[in-house]
């Protein structure tokens, strides 16, 4: 499959590669890289220009801050249904670029990527006893989320090449009580997205992504956080598009956006059917 990557140091930005080989053709091609010498013992770099500074705060940050505080309202999650529960102008602003840019209609942002892997769980329903699938080799959260619900979390084996979830491994662990996958897009690489969405999709249950290394890799020309039923970015100091702190939800489905943005704001004061 072809797959887009994001790759290289956090503080440098992002640059491209296409990767159009298989991970085992790409391993042999990469055979003579990995044999080289290490730089730090007299062979070539590997970068061989100067690394951007860690700050990026710019003249834009700045403005941005000034016109939130000129408005003079810092924050517009209001407690009951109306266009108010949605946030303010800024966080519908940021929602709305965010879709445009990954093609996927309903965006609901969080403080964290961690809030948004809870939420996700919330908004499929997961209940005490449900099992989830999950890769060993990830953050915390992506372990955590379906606890918070009562869930179990099933970890299942990655490929050594992509340390992404072990599609084979994945079919064996699913049992009449899995009720979610969790795959993990890891150092800007996706995992086998369409065939994990496949699979959920033939045996009636969830896929999420949790993307928060993988902002606009692709694979097959669809976005890494667009393909499962909800995908999690997380906008954290040290990802390639942070905000310091907070994360992304992204979602093709509007029940389940609607959810989401419950989840959110606590569904304070939700008594009746959602008037938006």
């Amino acid at each position: 499959m072809g797959a887009m990557l994001p790759v290289g140091h956090l503080s440098t930005g992002i640059c491209w590669i296409d990767r159009r080989a298989t991970c085992h053709q790409r391993m042999k091609m990469d055979r003579k890289a990995i044999d080289a010498k290490l730089a730090v013992h007299g062979g070539p770099p590997a970068v061989d220009r100067p690394l951007s500074p860690d700050s990026t705060i710019g003249q834009d940050e700045f403005d941005a801050v000034r016109r939130v505080f000129q408005r003079g309202s810092l924050s517009g999650f209001y407690g009951s249904w109306g266009e108010e529960f949605l946030g303010g102008t800024e966080v519908k602003d940021f929602e709305k670029a965010w879709g445009e840019r990954f093609n996927v209609p309903h965006v609901v942002s969080v403080n964290s990527a961690t809030s948004g892997l809870f939420a996700a769980m919330g908004a499929l329903g997961i209940s005490p006893g449900d099992e989830v699938i999950v890769p060993p080799y990830t953050m915390s959260a992506t372990v955590m989320a379906p606890l918070i619900y009562g869930g179990i979390p099933v970890f299942v084996d990655i490929e050594p090449e992509t340390f992404c979830l072990d599609i084979d491994k994945v079919v064996a662990a699913i049992t009449p009580r899995t009720k979610a996958i969790i795959a993990v897009n890891l150092f800007g690489h996706p995992a086998r997205l369409r065939e994990l969405a496949a699979l959920a999709r033939s045996r009636g249950i969830a896929l999420v992504e949790d993307n928060s290394q993988g902002p606009l890799a692709t694979e097959d020309g669809a976005f890494a956080g667009t393909v499962g039923d909800i995908g999690v970015f997380s906008l954290n100091y040290h990802k390639h598009i942070h905000t310091g702190e907070g994360g992304m939800c992204a979602t093709r489905d509007a029940a389940l956006a609607l959810r989401l943005q419950a989840i959110r704001n606590h569904a304070e004061n939700i008594v009746a059917p959602a008037p938006i």
